[in-house]
């Protein structure tokens, strides 16, 4: 497919088919940011939470089971949305053109065993970081919270969500848009660099910035270096799923990670 005039990539670009000019990439985050707005808040009602606009005072908190779900299929639309919109109004491309393209010579597996490496590297970097500056750890209570559960199936439903539902729209917008669109302008690693820090920003705690960053860059090396988002999605796919996994089998079974 012939790129747009517009769009000049530099030379360490590699392989990949730039998409995405810095208009494009601009509409499409900022209506991810309105939906996402929208989609949490919806959320939040959604699930029973109820607040006196007087008081400013939470009448009701919710369920928190219900909160999840609904914030998980809530930010799937608001990442999906902008993309398929700006397909609609701007430029047609097809998922193949985005990076959904067959993995060859052995790189299922090379995305399956990274993906394994960076959740074990994750968890000890963010072991020892918290070490060393607990103040890190701030909001990291919260989150355990949000995936603790007194039912078994409804931390399993939240585990199957987290494992393959967010990865696949997390490289949708970070990798195969985001990512590809700033490749146009500042090459492979301005692009891997810069997509990775919005990855990071986008999970929100201290410690997960952190490790997320370190994952994204990961993923967007594979991106570049397999011309595909499935090695990004399977890499991530594993390191959510190992992540998730352990969370669910600390609660079956009593253990503390």
């Amino acid at each position: 497919m012939e790129q747009p005039e517009s769009i000049q990539p530099l030379k360490d670009s590699r392989i990949l088919t730039r998409l995405w000019d810095w208009i494009d990439i601009t509409v499409i985050i900022v209506l991810f940011l309105v939906l996402y707005l929208i989609v949490s808040v919806a959320a939040f009602f959604l699930s029973g939470a109820q607040i006196d606009f007087v008081t400013g005072e939470f009448s009701s908190e919710g369920d928190p089971f219900l909160l999840l779900v609904y914030s998980l299929i809530g930010t799937l639309i608001a990442s999906l949305v902008p993309y398929f919109l700006m397909n609609l109004i701007r430029k047609k491309y097809t998922l193949a053109d985005l990076g959904f393209t067959p993995l060859t010579n052995g790189w299922g597996w090379t995305s399956v065993w990274l993906g394994i490496a960076a959740a074990v590297i994750r968890m000890g970097i963010g072991a020892g970081l918290l070490e060393l500056f607990p103040a890190l750890a701030e909001g990291a209570e919260d989150l355990s919270e949000m995936f603790a559960f007194d039912v078994t199936w409804q931390a399993i439903v939240v585990g199957l969500l987290a494992t393959f539902v967010v990865p696949l729209y997390e490289e949708i917008f970070f990798r195969g848009v985001i990512h590809n669109g700033l490749a146009n302008r500042l090459g492979m690693w301005g692009a891997i660099i810069i997509s990775s820090a919005l990855f990071g920003l986008f999970h929100g705690f201290p410690i997960q910035i952190i490790t997320a960053f370190l994952l994204g860059l990961v993923l967007g090396w594979l991106y570049e270096k397999t011309d595909s988002l499935w090695a990004p999605t399977i890499c991530h796919v594993v390191n959510n799923g190992l992540a998730m996994g352990l969370s669910v089998l600390s609660m079956v079974f009593g253990w503390e990670v």
